[in-house]
């Protein structure tokens, strides 16, 4: 080790990193030895992610002894988007799809003769007379063609709006094939825009094509979006044309020409002339605050009656139950112990506005107190709400106190309830302090809910 400066005695500190070992003290006779592997190194970190048509499992830790297995099942669709069964078979040598299972998609058409138990297809001249198809020695379809042996002549012919194509020899090798597709005209003669339209299912021409080509004139309001037309009554001055209540224009008839006037009643003011236009009758704001910000809102039901928030409401649910016990010994230690609980369920009455609820619960519990024997305690027991004692009672007279009962009383907030909903309020009735075999045979809990809607 004289590269490091050592004399006789390396002083030099060697450390081993992960999956690295040191032996040895440095010394010449017992030098540094470095072997790698001999740490632990750390696993290699691994998930799997599934997708739509494989589920990979995970196994292992990484380890020698516990190497990762990722395992994969292929998902086969128990219910295809097309809506008949799945062709695709898991067997235990692999996927496969048979010849049987796919013979039932087919069936046969014009000019087709299918066998769906061999699969077999075969090509059905037709039987009327005159027919000249049939099967050549090769096996394939053959006609002569044409009157008395004449050969066939097919020709294309356009039209103004169809294209027409023939294409083949009208051999049975290379049979005639006609296709046709409409001529739609780039540039009508109007000047605008072609409104039909060719797509991959036929011609179409949809309503957002046409409501373009219309405009709102006099008197009319029109959304090109909606395609929604509408007389549009004069916002001038004095003009009596309105939508009646069966959604015509109306005018009421008045006197000399001029606009109607109109009698109201309860809620309206003025007479809808120029110099009194009909007005909703309001009150002075009474309150410090600005109306803007404060005042509420009035509504219009589908009765035409004007309507202002739900109204505010109070209400109040209650329920007693009274629960017998086997004279069960009271528990003992510091700390309450739950030994009867009561559940509270309440529902917001209104379906407009939440409720806010206040709990209140009353517990009343009959113990049986020995009295003191031979200088121990006599019987003890505390009450409570959960963890809340409320009372401790101890007999320190000359005789059993039999069925002494005390009740408590306890208010809960309860929260807020969105309208039509509900909640629970658990009462927790516990005990504790248990002394001189007390003992405990009934309890009876009173609960209320108050509900406030605003």
């Amino acid at each position: 080790m004289s590269d490091c400066g050592c004399s006789r005695r390396c002083t030099c500190s060697v450390t081993a990193g992960s999956g690295v070992t040191v032996e040895g003290r440095g010394s010449k006779t017992n030098p540094y030895v470095i072997s790698a592997g001999g740490g632990a190194a750390e696993p290699t970190a691994l998930s799997v992610t599934d997708t739509p048509t494989v589920d990979l499992t995970l196994t292992g830790t990484g380890t020698t002894a516990d190497p990762y297995n990722v395992t994969a099942d292929v998902i086969l669709d128990p219910a295809p988007p097309g809506g008949g069964s799945n062709l695709v078979h898991a067997g235990p040598d692999g996927l496969y799809v048979e010849c049987a299972d796919v013979r039932g998609c087919l069936s046969a058409g014009d000019g087709i003769a299918y066998d769906p138990v061999s699969g077999e297809i075969k090509a059905r001249p037709s039987a009327d007379a005159g027919n000249t198809v049939g099967f050549g020695a090769d096996g394939g379809l053959y006609s002569a063609g044409g009157v008395g042996g004449a050969p066939t002549v097919v020709q294309a012919r356009d039209t103004p709006t169809v294209d027409t194509t023939v294409s083949g020899t009208g051999s049975a090798g290379d049979p005639y094939v006609v296709s046709a597709a409409v001529i739609l005209d780039p540039a009508p003669p109007g000047g605008g825009s072609n409104l039909a339209h060719a797509g991959p299912d036929g011609l179409y021409v949809e309503c957002a094509d046409v409501r373009g080509c219309l405009s709102a004139g006099d008197g009319i309001a029109y959304d090109p979006a909606t395609g929604a037309i509408k007389a549009r009554p004069s916002a001038d001055a004095g003009n009596t044309v309105s939508i009646g209540a069966d959604g015509g224009l109306y005018a009421p008839s008045g006197g000399g020409g001029g606009p109607a006037t109109v009698a109201t009643a309860c809620g309206l003011t003025g007479d809808g002339s120029a110099a009194s236009p009909l007005a909703a009758a309001v009150a002075t704001w009474p309150f410090a605050c600005p109306v803007d910000a404060n005042g509420g809102d009035v509504y219009c039901d589908s009765a035409g009656a004007l309507r202002t928030l739900p109204r505010g409401q109070a209400s109040t649910v209650g329920d007693n139950r009274t629960t017998n016990f086997p004279n069960v010994r009271v528990p003992t230690g510091t700390a309450l112990t739950v030994v009867h609980t009561e559940n509270m369920t309440v529902t917001n009455p209104s379906a407009c506005l939440p409720a806010y609820v206040i709990y209140e619960a009353e517990i009343d519990a009959d113990f049986d107190l020995p009295a003191p024997v031979g200088g121990a305690n006599g019987g003890a027991a505390a009450l409570g709400f959960s963890t809340d004692e409320l009372l401790y009672i101890e007999n320190s007279g000359g005789q059993l106190i039999k069925d002494t009962h005390f009740q408590l009383s306890r208010t809960y907030w309860g929260g807020v309830i969105p309208p039509g909903g509900t909640a629970t309020q658990t009462v927790a009735v516990t005990m504790g302090r248990g002394a001189g075999l007390a003992t405990y045979d009934r309890i009876q809990v009173t609960t209320r809910a108050f509900l406030i809607n605003l």
